[in-house]
C-alpha cells in the first residue's frame, strides 16, 4: 500500500495545485488542490477509483480547464512506477470521467472524477 500511496501522490501531485488524501486535508488548506483516495488492493487486481478536484471561483474555466488537464494525462491509460511496480489509472468505460458535485457554498467548485486502478506492485 506503501507504494502505491507514494505513486498517487507523485501523479496529482503533478498538475501545479497541491494533493491530499481526501481524509487529509489540512486545516488551512484552500482551493485550488486536489483530494484522492487510498486503497489497497490485490496485485494484478484493479478497482474502481476516485478522485476530487476543488475550486473557490464563481466561473467553471478554472476547474473545468484542471480536469481536462487529468484527464488528458491518463488518457487510455498511464502508468506509474511503483516500488518495483507500476500502477495504471485507465478510464472507466461508459462512466463520465468528471462530474460536477453542487455546494451549498456557490464559490465552492468541485468535480468528481472516476477512474480505475490497476496494480502491479508487491
Amino acid at each position: 500500500m506503501t507504494n502505491t500511496a507514494k505513486a498517487l501522490y507523485q501523479f496529482f501531485s503533478g498538475f501545479g495545485i497541491p494533493a491530499y488524501l481526501r481524509s487529509s486535508i489540512p486545516d488551512n488548506a484552500e482551493p485550488p488542490y486536489i483530494t484522492y483516495e487510498i486503497m489497497d488492493i490485490e496485485p494484478l487486481s484493479s478497482s474502481m477509483f476516485h478522485a476530487w478536484v476543488w475550486y473557490r471561483d464563481t466561473s467553471m474555466a478554472a476547474i473545468s480547464q484542471k480536469c481536462d488537464e487529468i484527464k488528458n494525462a491518463i488518457g487510455l491509460g498511464v502508468s506509474i512506477p511503483a516500488g518495483n511496480g507500476n500502477i495504471v489509472l485507465y478510464p472507466m468505460s461508459g462512466v463520465p470521467f468528471a462530474q460536477i458535485q453542487p455546494d451549498p457554498d456557490e464559490t465552492i467548485k468541485a468535480a468528481y472524477l472516476s477512474m480505475m486502478l490497476l496494480a502491479n506492485t508487491d
